[in-house]
């Protein structure tokens, strides 16, 4: 076979490959594909004038075959190590290398602009030998390169890099090879088939193109996989966001549940506290129906936190007038436990934007655990600081108590994990709570707890000092700090409820009251609280309460927020949107207590918004305030 037939050999199987993959590079648009066929093109544009020189006889032979000589083999390097860097991604995995390839393409694009004008300027440039010198060194720089290339890709193991390395190493022996070659014979001096040097070149190029073909083959299939593997996991995330909102959705209607009996239970509790207050059989009951309320409640948020439902809602207060009732309602907890309780908290700053209610739970969680676990005669100290130039506030927790083993330390903020040396009982559920509010908030929880020594906690919150104007007129602040309403007027619940006064002249009407709530219990314990001083109207669903109040026109109503066939919310819009009762006062009554729940609900039209299970006095405080 003469030299000229494996020219075209080579030709037509790097045409092929180059055909393949440049109709995969317009499909994909991707930079390894694009490189590749430019690199395929220059050796193929390169042995078409090399070996058949279409231009021979022509005024432009000199020139075009000068520049086919040292130009395209340079323009294929450059086209080479971007190629490399598309395939392995130099620029992330190996960004000395891919830094090294960047000068070299410089200096070899310089190196083809000097040849050109060299070329046009002296016609027999290209035989001179200086010029053959030159471009000997040339050549020799491309090889040591691309051998650092190859060194460097070797450190990463996987079969993508084998592809190039094997191909990279299939070129640069051809390469090598051919130049050895041509120093041996100058004259090209044909003593055979094999003596011709670029047919080592040829050899190393396709061995180098097919390598890098079955490289790009892989590369693919892993794209692929990947795109497989992301959909899957994007599927996976949207189905368990899914499950976590129905769980949501699950947690709260078992809360609603569990807050009507609870309702039930705690509010003729509190009536019974406050007609026998030495009774302690009644006040033992109380605190175990509080506490389960307590977890009911704990339980719901953890549920919302995992469904991405829970959200900070900074309203404006008075920060340290707050946390010092927060901790000052332990007090008499801490005395019954002869323990005692210290308070120490800065002034600063007098109006701020904080989630009271997060950091309300945040607290409560961490002084009971510490009361929980200090012995009698020992110390909890809850201590505030506001730090004016980070907008920080600093919350710390200490006790006095055994403290938390190290090995522990690690996982006390776990959910449900009890610490095995613990006999006290628990759940495992408010620390757990505390970290996720506190994430919540933007802030940072932490424990230190040196052995013997006791335990503290300490809290870094973001809290932004806001000026009373700048509050605005919109949310009051009672004493504690915490937000309220403005048509509450402050009420007191150590006050007794004072029924209907009576004239001169005789008993004044009662006012009309409807009920609305699908659950019986629930109203008979409503109509007791209220018959003695109202007419009551009862209703067991929001449609047939919306007749019975279009109809009879009551002076007030309470209703349940979910019931079937119609909830509240729907209620307070028909009844907003009908002129004849548009202004009726609703209150809401409901197991949803969460921030948005409320805003929904007084903007759907409800006057007021109370959470069960409902303190007695505090409900029939409500009504009478909306009634004066």
């Amino acid at each position: 076979m003469s030299f000229t037939n494996a020219t075209l050999v080579f030709l037509g199987m790097t045409g092929m490959m180059t055909l393949y993959v440049g109709g995969q590079a317009i499909v994909t648009g991707e930079r390894a594909y694009r490189w590749y066929t430019a690199y395929a093109l220059c050796w193929s544009c390169y042995f078409v004038v090399k070996v058949f020189d279409p231009f021979e006889a022509t005024p432009y032979d000199t020139v075009v075959y000068g520049c086919c000589r040292v130009v395209i083999p340079m323009i294929a390097y450059v086209c080479y190590y971007s190629f490399a860097d598309a395939l392995l991604n130099f620029r992330r995995n190996l960004p000395v290398v891919y830094r090294l390839f960047q000068r070299t393409q410089a200096v070899l694009l310089l190196y083809v602009l000097a040849e050109t004008g060299a070329s046009l300027v002296w016609p027999g440039w290209v035989v001179m030998p200086v010029h053959e010198w030159l471009h000997s060194v040339v050549r020799i720089g491309v090889a040591v390169v691309s051998v650092i290339g190859i060194v460097n890709a070797t450190h990463r193991r996987d079969t993508l890099v084998n592809y190039f390395l094997v191909g990279s190493s299939m070129l640069l022996v051809g390469a090598l090879t051919s130049m050895v070659m041509t120093m041996i014979m100058p004259n090209d001096e044909d003593t055979g088939f094999g003596s011709e040097p670029l047919l080592y070149l040829q050899i190393g190029i396709t061995l180098e193109l097919l390598c890098f073909s079955l490289g790009l083959s892989y590369k693919n299939k892993l794209t692929e996989v990947e795109k497989a593997t992301a959909e899957q996991a994007l599927l996976l995330e949207r189905e368990q966001r899914n499950v976590a909102q129905l769980r949501a959705h699950f947690f709260t209607n078992v809360s609603h549940e569990f807050r009507t009996p609870l309702t039930l239970l705690i509010g003729p509790l509190a009536q019974l506290i406050q007609e026998n207050p030495l009774n302690s059989t009644f006040q033992l009951m109380h605190r175990q129906a509080t506490r389960l309320l307590t977890l009911v409640n704990q339980l719901l948020d953890l549920t919302k936190l995992d469904a991405g439902q829970l959200r900070p809602h900074l309203m404006p207060g008075h920060l340290p007038r707050f946390l010092r009732g927060l901790a000052g309602s332990f007090s008499s907890l801490a005395d019954s436990r002869d323990v005692r309780l210290l308070i120490e908290t800065d002034e600063q700053p007098p109006t701020a934007l904080y989630d009271s209610d997060k950091v309300e739970k945040i607290v409560q969680n961490l002084i009971a655990n510490a009361l929980k676990f200090t012995p009698a005669g020992g110390l909890v100290r809850f201590s505030y600081h506001y730090d004016a130039t980070r907008q920080q506030a600093t919350i710390q927790v200490a006790d006095t108590g055994p403290g938390i083993a190290p090995e522990q330390q690690a996982r006390i903020f776990e959910r449900f994990y009890q610490s095995p040396q613990t006999v006290q009982s628990g759940t495992g559920i408010g620390l757990a709570l505390v970290q996720e509010l506190v994430a919540v908030l933007g802030g940072q929880v932490s424990l230190s707890s040196p052995p013997g020594e006791g335990a503290t906690f300490t809290l870094l919150l973001p809290v932004s000092e806001t000026s009373a104007s700048e509050a605005g007129e919109a949310v009051l602040t009672e004493d504690n700090g915490a937000p309220t309403r403005p048509n509450n007027h402050a009420a007191s619940l150590a006050q007794p409820y004072t029924p209907a006064a009576e004239s001169d002249t005789g008993l004044i009407e009662l006012p009309l009251l409807l009920l609305i709530d699908d659950n019986a219990d629930v109203r008979e314990y409503l109509r007791m609280l209220f018959a003695s001083s109202y007419r009551v109207l009862e209703a067991s669903t929001g449609r047939s309460g919306l007749a019975v109040a279009s109809e009879l026109l009551p002076d007030m109503v309470v209703s349940d927020l979910m019931m079937p066939d119609m909830d509240g919310l729907a209620f307070c819009h028909h009844l907003r949107h009908n002129p004849a009762t548009d202004h009726i006062p609703v209150i809401l009554l409901t197991a949803k207590a969460d921030v948005d729940s409320r805003i929904e609900g007084l903007r759907t039209g409800a006057d007021d918004y109370l959470a069960k299970p409902f303190h007695p006095v505090e409900l029939q405080t409500r009504v009478q305030n909306l009634l004066v």
